[in-house]
């Protein structure tokens, strides 16, 4: 059968074409060539994802062009926040701030990176400015809830700001589980209350 015979040579001859890049694959790994190269690590250790790094040399780039270019600077600050280069992200975010002081998204991020850092206290601070910008901004009322309630160990206040979140943001999305969070939470504060004689 002449294609049967075909096939068989064929497949010979990648039989051969694997077998040689087995054995330059095997040589390259005997002489070291495939050391496995350490990932670079953002601020908790993390790796840092090698096309996050490309873009933030682009924006790098884009800002020693253009120090002033909003834009630039609160993606460069993204990039840094998502590879927890809190640090990093904080002088962009703070420069974006000194370009639009009224934005309340980069304000929030900024006050994430500052609990990370472990200032509770400058992020609530930060998250304030932002729901005094915008009272309707969600992110910056719930996380306000968040750092309360388990950095502050402010049960009453980080209650208060998300009961606000759904006093001032009537389409919030996870309305209904907040909204059962914080009775849970009144519940709570209500049976750590002293009981009257």
């Amino acid at each position: 059968m002449p294609g049967h015979a075909r096939g068989d040579a064929s497949m010979t001859l990648r039989t051969g074409r694997i077998l040689i890049l087995g054995v330059a694959l095997v040589s390259l790994i005997v002489a070291g060539g495939c050391r496995k190269k350490e990932a670079p690590r953002g601020g908790e250790g993390e790796p840092i994802h090698l096309n996050a790094l490309a873009e933030i040399e682009n924006y790098k780039e884009i800002l020693r062009r253009d120090p002033n270019n909003l834009q630039a600077r609160i993606n460069i600050g993204n990039l840094y926040f998502d590879t927890r280069q809190d640090l990093s992200a904080i002088e962009h975010y703070r420069k974006a701030l000194e370009l639009d002081p009224r934005n309340p998204n980069v304000r929030t991020d900024m006050a994430i990176c500052y609990r990370r850092k472990g200032d509770p206290d400058r992020a609530v601070e930060e998250l304030k400015k932002a729901i005094s910008t915008d009272p309707r901004h969600a992110q910056s009322r719930y996380n306000l809830g968040v750092i309360l309630i388990h950095d502050k160990k402010d049960i009453e206040g980080g209650v208060r700001a998300w009961e606000a979140l759904l006093e001032n943001v009537p389409g919030y999305p996870y309305r209904d589980s907040l909204k059962m969070e914080t009775t849970r939470m009144r519940a709570l504060l209500e049976s750590m209350k002293p009981k009257g004689k």
